[in-house]
C-alpha cells in the first residue's frame, strides 16, 4: 500500500517542480495518462491524505466547485503567474485545464470567483521607460502594424527527422495572430505564412522582424534581396528589421511565442509533424477567438481585428511559389550607433554621424531612386547612393 501512495506523491512532486513532459513521469512510473491526470488533480496541499483512496460511498459531487477543483485553479494560477510572459487569466486557465484532461471546464465566473476568494489578483507592474529615442511606430487601428518571428529549432523526439520551426505572425493593435509549423526557416516556408495570414487578416502598412538571415537574402550579396523582402515590395508593406540582438523590440510576438511555447507545445504530446499542425490550427483559433486582452476593452482578438475594413490579399494569389518580380519600394531598418556613430546592415557599415552615439537612427532603402536615408527624431541626417539588384 505504501509503494502505492509513493508512486502517485512522487510522480505530482515531479510535474509540480517543473519536469515535462507528462508523459515522461508516468512512462517512467509504469502508470498511464488517466492515472497520472487523476492524481494531478487529486492533489491538495491542504489536505495530508490527498494521495489516499477515498471510500466509494464518498463520492465528489461534480456540480459544483469542490475543494480538489479549487485547489487545481490556484495551482495553475501560480504556475502561470511565475510564467514570464505568460496570461495568467481565467481563459488561459480554462486552456491548461483542458489540456490536463478535464471533461467539465469550469465557466469563466467560477475560475474569477476562486482567483478573487484566494486572493490570487495581483497589481500589474509598472515599468520605467527607457530614455532613448527610438523610432518606433504608433498603432492605433488593426493592419498597421505586424510582427513576426521564427522560433525553433523544437523536437517532436530525438533526431533532426524530427525538428521543426514555428513562423508566427501577430497584429500589434489586435493581437490576432497565424502560426505555421514548418519543417526549417527558408525564405518559402516564411512568404507561405504571409500569404496565408495576409489573405485572411489583410495586408498590414508595414512588417517588423528580426534580422534572421532568411528574412534578408544573402550576407554574400548584401544588395539583393530574399523572397521576403520581394513579397513586402510588391504588396507595398514596408518591412523593417529590429536592432541586432534586442529581441524585446519584437514585444507583443515574444510574448505571444512565450504563451505559446508554455501552453501549447509543452503541455501536449504531438504524434508527429501533421499531429502538430493540426493541433496548432486549434490553438491558433482558441487563442484569436476566447483570448481577452486590457488594451481591447473585452473584445477577443478576432473581433477586434475585424471591426475595421482590411486590403485582404486574394486567394488565388500565388507569386511566392513560382517567381516574384522586384518592384519598388522602401526598406528599413534601425540601429544603435556605435562609438563612431556608425551602424551596420547586412554586412555593410554606415557612418551616421560622429555626434551620434549610441543612440538609435532609422535607415531606409528608397529602391526606386537607389537612395540610403538615416533617420534621428523624424529628421534626415544622412543619405548614400545605395543601388539594388533587382534580380
Amino acid at each position: 500500500m505504501e509503494e502505492k501512495y509513493n508512486v502517485r506523491i512522487e510522480a505530482v512532486k515531479r510535474f509540480l517542480a517543473g519536469e515535462r513532459p507528462a508523459v515522461e513521469i508516468y512512462r517512467s512510473l509504469k502508470q498511464n495518462r488517466q492515472w497520472f491526470y487523476f492524481w494531478l488533480k487529486r492533489y491538495d496541499p491542504k489536505d495530508a491524505n490527498w494521495y489516499k483512496d477515498k471510500p466509494k460511498a464518498h463520492k465528489v459531487v461534480h456540480n459544483k466547485t469542490d475543494k480538489e477543483l479549487e485547489t487545481l485553479v490556484c495551482s495553475i494560477r501560480n504556475k502561470l503567474a511565475k510564467t514570464k510572459y505568460s496570461q495568467r487569466g481565467a481563459l488561459s486557465i480554462q486552456w491548461e485545464l483542458r489540456k490536463l484532461g478535464l471533461k467539465k471546464i469550469p465557466p469563466i465566473w467560477t475560475i474569477n470567483r476562486i482567483i478573487k476568494r484566494n486572493n490570487l489578483v495581483k497589481e500589474p507592474e509598472i515599468y520605467e521607460k527607457r530614455n532613448k529615442l527610438y523610432p518606433g511606430i504608433e498603432v492605433n487601428v488593426p493592419c498597421v502594424l505586424h510582427q513576426l518571428d521564427i522560433i525553433g529549432p523544437r523536437y517532436l523526439g530525438s533526431g533532426k527527422a524530427n525538428k521543426f520551426f514555428s513562423i508566427n505572425l501577430i497584429d500589434v493593435f489586435s493581437n490576432v495572430t497565424k502560426i505555421k509549423p514548418s519543417p526549417g526557416k527558408r525564405d518559402i516556408f516564411a512568404t507561405e505564412l504571409l500569404v496565408s495570414a495576409w489573405q485572411k487578416l489583410g495586408i498590414p502598412k508595414y512588417l517588423q522582424v528580426d534580422n534572421e538571415l532568411s528574412l534578408k537574402g544573402s550576407n554574400r550579396h548584401p544588395r539583393t534581396f530574399g523572397d521576403v523582402i520581394k513579397l513586402c515590395l510588391y504588396l507595398g508593406v514596408e518591412i523593417i528589421f529590429i536592432p541586432e540582438a534586442e529581441p524585446w523590440r519584437q514585444g507583443v510576438i515574444e510574448k505571444f511565442n512565450d504563451v505559446f511555447d508554455k501552453m501549447f507545445f509543452r503541455s501536449q504530446v504531438f504524434k508527429n509533424f501533421a499531429h502538430l499542425s493540426k493541433e496548432s490550427l486549434v490553438f491558433e483559433n482558441f487563442h484569436n477567438n476566447n483570448h481577452r486582452y486590457g488594451k481591447l476593452k473585452g473584445k477577443t482578438p478576432w473581433a477586434a481585428h475585424t471591426s475595421v475594413n482590411r486590403k485582404v490579399l486574394p486567394g488565388s494569389f500565388d507569386l511566392h511559389k513560382r517567381y516574384i518580380p522586384f518592384k519598388d519600394g522602401k526598406i528599413s531598418f534601425v540601429r544603435l550607433t556605435d562609438e563612431e556613430g556608425k551602424v551596420r546592415f547586412f554586412t555593410e557599415t554606415f557612418l551616421v554621424d560622429k555626434n551620434l552615439v549610441n543612440e538609435y537612427v532609422k535607415g531606409t532603402i528608397f529602391t526606386k531612386p537607389g537612395l540610403l536615408k538615416f533617420y534621428y527624431d523624424n529628421k534626415i541626417i544622412k543619405i548614400y547612393k545605395y543601388n539594388v539588384n533587382r534580380h
